[in-house]
Formats: structure tokens, sequence, C-alpha cells
């Protein structure tokens, strides 16, 4: 039996992928600093992150979902698979 990982766990380990792979400076990764909107995060790294987080978490993102509504901040993107995985 696998427990799913809580919120605190996600955005640790999506703050890494974001510091390691698109190569945010950990300065810029505030829990509440927007990623999208200040442009941290463009489309291609949406879907890239959104890949990950299928593969890391076992989650389903539709399409429609990938955007500054679900994942402009750390807290959101914890937020919502956290709540994908419920």
């Amino acid at each position: 039996m696998s427990i799913d990982p809580g919120p605190d766990d996600v955005e640790a380990r999506v703050f890494a992928w974001l510091h390691d792979e698109i190569g945010i400076p950990e300065h810029d990764l505030g829990r509440d600093a927007p990623l999208v909107s200040s442009g941290l995060l463009d489309s291609a790294s949406l879907v890239r992150l959104a890949t990950h987080l299928e593969r890391s978490f076992g989650v389903r993102i539709p399409d429609r979902d990938i955007d500054a509504d679900h994942f402009d901040t750390l807290a959101m993107i914890a937020s919502y698979v956290s709540s994908r995985l419920s």
C-alpha cells in the first residue's frame, strides 16, 4: 500500500525540479511567488512541468488545466496535485 505525498512533499519536490531542471533560482521560488505571470515559466515549461507531475505523482492532468490558474505558484501546484491524488 502506498501513501500519497502531502502538499508539503509535493511542494518540496516541485521546488527541486523547477530549480534543477528549469533553472529557476532558489530565491525566485518562494511558496507564493508567481511563476507563470512573472514569466519564469513559459508554455513549454508548463508542459514539461505537467509531464513531470504526471510521471512523479501518477496523476492525470487534462490539457485544459495546464495554465496559470493552476500552476502560477508552488502552493497552487501542490494544492492542485494533492486534489488530483484524492
